[in-house]
């Protein structure tokens, strides 16, 4: 699946933030970053590529069938509520986007999402299934090495990240976390609440055009 990866069609400079399950910090790291350049004027998208009430357009009362009401796009304007894209406005972006899709329709998604992100210079993606499918300027991957739980999916992604950040100190679960413990990929620690670490920052800003 790697192989069909591409370079995302989209102009200026692309950051994807992905983790190994659910609560690993990935919104929090994308607030981080947003907050440490500002004058990149991001653009922050989410993207949830199964979502739980079956149709991303009407939700659960919808009997659509599969090949119907596949995504929804929404843009945020609310910058004081606590949905992760409103945080994402309240950290520093110019605009928040929501991508959610029904399982395995992502690819449908993206055609509408690329005209909306038509002239953005600066875009961080919190996502792991677009990994797969996009070649970003930067993967970055955050890491629990206290939490057991790892997605089969973003461990397969290890392999595609450019750097990891990593929640926790070592706690004995290295085994869970090859090659992402063992290969020379610059690898970062940042406990979730913690300000973004100076070698990290010195790190994204190198990698900026």
């Amino acid at each position: 699946m790697t192989s069909s990866r591409t370079p995302a069609p989209l102009p200026g400079f692309l950051l994807f933030v992905g983790g190994q399950c659910r609560k690993v910090g990935k919104s929090a790291l994308v607030e981080d970053v947003i907050k440490a350049f500002p004058e990149r004027n991001w653009t922050a998208v989410k993207i949830t590529p199964y979502v739980e009430s079956g149709c991303p357009v009407v939700g659960r009362a919808c009997r659509c069938a599969p090949e119907e009401h596949t995504f929804a796009i929404l843009e945020e304007a609310d910058r004081s509520a606590t949905s992760d894209t409103s945080r994402f406005l309240a950290a520093g972006a110019s605009r928040a986007l929501w991508v959610q899709t029904k399982e395995r329709r992502l690819q449908e998604a993206l055609p509408s999402l690329i005209e909306n992100l038509a002239d953005v210079s600066y875009l961080i993606i919190e996502s792991d299934a677009l990994a797969t499918i996009w070649k970003p300027s930067l993967f970055l991957m955050v890491l629990d090495l206290a939490v057991p739980d790892f997605k089969i999916s973003a461990r397969e992604n290890l392999k595609l990240a450019d750097a990891f950040v990593f929640r926790s100190p070592d706690k004995g679960h290295d085994t869970l976390f090859a090659p992402a413990a063992t290969d020379a990929r610059p690898a970062f620690l940042q406990p979730i609440g913690t300000p973004l670490p100076q070698a990290l920052r010195q790190f994204l800003s190198g990698s900026f055009p």
